[in-house]
């Protein structure tokens, strides 16, 4: 990239379904690319009988409705960033894309005083302030019988202050549709040597990481965030579902990351000790260990856990954590971490749409393989 650009804005609200001019400004390299479907996750070939088809509403709901019409449904996907959502629609919702997706603002003035983060995309009014007072954006899809509701989040765990509304709103969608599954999946940070770009964990457990670092110490309390260090048990991964994640499904657009992939086909990481690593600041993992990541999961995002502490109450609920590793372990070798948080911008920013494909199919091989 030719001009520093803030992780936060980056890693959030770049959407490769549509050219921002700032990140164009910034050299983003994919927001350079003229051509849409070289933006975007290529076709997978999906079985005939539970390949992912939109079913859009009749009559497009008003943003102040309610999620009731959906009490019921087989899934509920969610996602957070733009990136990831983009590659849900463009490979559920082929025709559909989020900006076609359906505006969720119910209720949102008893989300308004909650969030107070300076960099919530939801107070956010400058930029393309795509996300302000809105509490994201869904769109039903079919896979075989399943009926899935397709979810991506206007809040964000980290950035949208100590009250997190995020645990509040994920407790509404799962008290309003109480699906049989519930998945939270995307993007996420490799940890160690052996995950590459582009793998993809299954978590076996969700756990916080919220360390006192300086000027990280958003949740370090644990007198007054009783989540931190907590973690979370998720449903075991079902056999028939890792074996229907097949070559032919995740090779095509392993295809596209091969700069930073040793892999082919990316690799499925589920096995019930497998963690993924929730911290309540940007992490990543280099060389260097410098945010002592190494050791306590896979794979490290910024929401996963809470979503474990809303779901360990809820029996009846399948629950799954899926994290593809949109940027890998950054090699580190003098020891600046500046340079390599720049380096795993580049590697997001370039990639984060193409290793989504790969969760993609995972979650659609968890829902297919419960419900179909």
């Amino acid at each position: 990239m030719a001009n520093k650009i803030d992780t936060t804005d980056l890693r959030l609200n770049f959407n490769p379904e549509k050219l921002q001019e700032r990140f164009k400004a910034a050299g983003v390299k994919a927001a350079l690319i003229a051509k849409t479907s070289d933006r975007l996750p290529s076709p997978v070939p999906w079985p005939a009988a539970s390949q992912p088809k939109p079913a859009p509403l009749k009559t497009a709901p008003a943003e102040t409705d309610d999620l009731t019409k959906f009490k019921g449904y087989d899934a509920v996907v969610v996602t957070y960033t733009s990136a990831a959502a983009a590659a849900l629609a463009t490979m559920f919702t082929p025709g559909y894309p989020t900006s076609a997706w359906y505006e969720y603002r119910h209720n949102i003035a008893a989300y308004i005083p909650l969030v107070t983060g300076g960099k919530a995309p939801f107070n956010a009014t400058t930029k393309d302030a795509r996300y302000y007072h809105s509490l994201g954006l869904y769109f039903p899809c079919t896979i075989g019988k399943a009926k899935v509701l397709l979810f991506k989040s206007g809040l964000h765990l980290d950035h949208d202050g100590p009250a997190i509304p995020y645990r509040k709103l994920m407790d509404e969608l799962l008290q309003t549709i109480q699906p049989k599954i519930f998945i939270t999946a995307g993007t996420g940070g490799g940890i160690g040597t052996e995950v590459a770009l582009g793998d993809v964990v299954i978590a076996g457990l969700t756990k916080f990481y919220c360390p006192k670092l300086p000027g990280k110490e958003q949740f370090a309390d644990k007198t007054k965030y009783p989540c931190n260090a907590d973690s979370y048990k998720t449903t075991p991964v079902p056999a028939k579902a890792l074996t229907a994640i097949i070559p032919a499904l995740t090779s095509v657009n392993a295809t596209w990351i091969h700069e930073y992939n040793p892999r082919a086909v990316p690799k499925i990481w589920s096995a019930a000790t497998n963690a993924i690593v929730t911290t309540d600041f940007f992490a990543f993992d280099d060389s260097q260990n410098t945010y002592k990541l190494q050791g306590l999961g896979l794979a490290c995002d910024m929401g996963d856990a809470m979503v474990g502490n809303v779901m360990h109450g809820d029996p009846n609920t399948k629950w799954f954590a899926i994290r593809n590793a949109s940027d890998p372990q950054i090699p580190n070798p003098t020891n600046d971490i500046k340079t390599a948080g720049d380096l795993s911008d580049r590697i997001y920013s370039d990639y984060g749409v193409f290793t989504s494909a790969a969760s993609v199919i995972a979650s659609w091989a968890i829902i297919d393989s419960i419900i179909n």
